[in-house]
């Protein structure tokens, strides 16, 4: 082809790198980009190319927060799980999916256990999978520990979404300490203290795409496990002790550092300011408004840097096989107001942190999710925020599942293919291979050329996956490779440009 004959290299970088399961017949490449009309012009080629992975099994972790006060919040949640499922198992290509549930309650080791309400170690990230609230039976097989549907064999007898209600109201008995994070890096065996809970065994499959998704209305607590923050360490409850009494505040004040007014980032005070009276009741002080507020990546909390880190670390491109979700409460307003210390003559106030929004007249409210947020936000285009204090919860878990589902469409090449000289579509398709954690490229050839052998490739026209006037593509496994670490495939073909023949001459060969 002449240099004149070429329009243009368009290229779509949406690689995102998947794993092959053993023995998988024809599998499917996506994007989720639609072609871009062109403009008319005289017919001329242009090359266009598109990246994707080859299968679409979806992982989701759901962690719900079961401290005091979140029953009306998991509610909402329940009522809207099946618009969450409907959206997924809606799709004509069907994700295989695995779902679990984990709760926020790992536990607040302290030299006073008793009155914490809080054991040493919680619920240590063990799956969730026996019947819970008002349900009696899940409908899960004897011995499955999470939700299973991977290929039109399902591991739970009834409606998954009914399934999955079940196993998701834990109810409002959790420790009020809540280690939301590390309840995640735990249940996925990522925080590097062993393998994970027996019950997780199976859940992560390394080909799959991970969705975490997070119901909170409060911060992340999440400390080593070696930590004295949930301890008196000699002191009193009260304000004398060097790390106040033992409340949530202690999460915010070594966990966060903000602004007061245009001053550097600190701590939030523990002590009310300096000019207030003695026998000041509470509710008349005024609210001290904190911003710019921040994880304390140096405090008593587990920074969050690490679990960024720790759960990036279970894929090999996470910017493209990771999405994290997050129903809590927003970064902002922060306040510190001031209560009655208990015990205490008046006038001896403890600080604590005002809700960020609510309570709502269903009885929902949140506490200002700075780390939660954080978390959220490192995982970039694949990082969703919604707010806990929303009526309902339909369209976080509409636009959840509908992020979930761009892992997973399928890979359409305009129609309009220059053909070779044997007639046959002008395309080269590389597949993009990892074993033994080297990766390299291979060449596929086109399935109507090479008599059908394995590895090859072909583009198929009236499918449901694909819209009008495209083709879908599928690349079958190489039998030489039958289970690599990871695998994508970028097709690139000559696309011919729709319009009039150019002047002199005619359109190029095969268009």
């Amino acid at each position: 082809m002449s240099s004149h004959s070429l329009l243009h290299l368009l290229q779509l970088r949406v690689l995102r790198w998947v794993a092959l399961t053993i023995g998988a017949p024809a599998l499917w490449a996506c994007t989720s980009r639609a072609l871009e009309t062109p403009t008319v012009t005289p017919t001329q080629v242009r090359y266009h190319q598109v990246s994707g992975p080859i299968n679409r099994n979806i992982d989701i972790l759901f962690m719900i927060d079961d401290s005091s006060s979140m029953s009306a919040m998991q509610t909402k949640l329940q009522t809207q799980l099946p618009t969450f499922m409907n959206v997924l198992e809606g799709l004509p290509m069907v994700p295989s999916l695995h779902i679990a549930v984990v709760s926020s309650d790992m536990g607040a080791p302290s030299d006073q256990q008793a009155s914490i309400g809080c054991s040493a170690t919680g619920d240590d990230g063990v799956f969730f999978s026996q019947p819970e609230g008002a349900c009696t039976a899940t409908g899960l097989a004897p011995g499955a520990t999470f939700i299973s549907d991977e290929d039109n064999h399902p591991n739970f007898s009834g409606d998954i979404a009914q399934v999955f209600q079940c196993i998701a109201l834990l109810g409002q008995g959790g420790c009020g300490f809540e280690h939301q994070l590390a309840s995640i890096d735990r249940a996925l065996g990522a925080d590097g203290r062993g393998p994970a809970p027996a019950a997780s065994a199976g859940f992560l499959r390394r080909e799959a795409y991970l969705g975490i998704v997070l119901l909170t209305n409060e911060d992340d607590c999440s400390a080593p496990p070696e930590t004295n923050l949930y301890s008196l360490n000699g002191g009193a409850q009260d304000l004398t002790n060097p790390l106040g009494p033992i409340a949530n505040y202690r999460c915010n004040r070594f966990g966060h550092l903000c602004r007061d007014g245009a001053g550097p980032l600190q701590e939030p005070p523990l002590n009310p300011p300096a000019d207030a009276k003695a026998g000041t009741m509470p509710g008349a002080m005024p609210t001290l408004a904190l911003t710019d507020c921040e994880p304390n990546e140096a405090g008593m909390l587990t920074p969050v840097g690490r679990f960024v880190s720790d759960i990036k670390a279970l894929k090999p491109d996470p910017d493209n096989q990771i999405l994290v979700a997050a129903v809590a409460g927003p970064v902002t307003p922060y306040a510190v107001d001031w209560v009655q210390d208990p015990g205490q003559p008046p006038g001896q106030l403890w600080p604590q942190i005002e809700h960020a929004c609510g309570p709502t007249s269903d009885g929902s409210f949140a506490d200002p999710s700075v780390r939660i947020s954080q978390f959220v936000r490192a995982f970039g285009q694949n990082g969703v925020m919604s707010s806990i204090c929303d009526p309902s919860y339909a369209s976080a878990m509409q636009n959840i599942a509908e992020h979930l589902i761009q892992f997973i469409q399928p890979t359409c090449v305009d129609a309009h293919l220059q053909t070779n000289s044997r007639g046959n579509p002008d395309c080269a398709v590389d597949n993009h291979l990892t074993v033994n954690g080297m990766t390299r490229d291979i060449a596929v050839p086109a399935c109507a050329e090479n008599g059908n052998v394995a590895p090859c490739w072909s583009l198929t026209a009236g499918g449901t996956n694909c819209a009008a006037g495209t083709l879908e593509l599928a690349v079958s496994t190489d039998p030489n490779n039958p289970n690599p670490e990871f695998l994508s495939s970028t097709i690139e073909c000559a696309i011919c440009t729709p319009g009039s023949p150019g002047k002199p001459g005619s359109p190029p060969p095969g268009c």
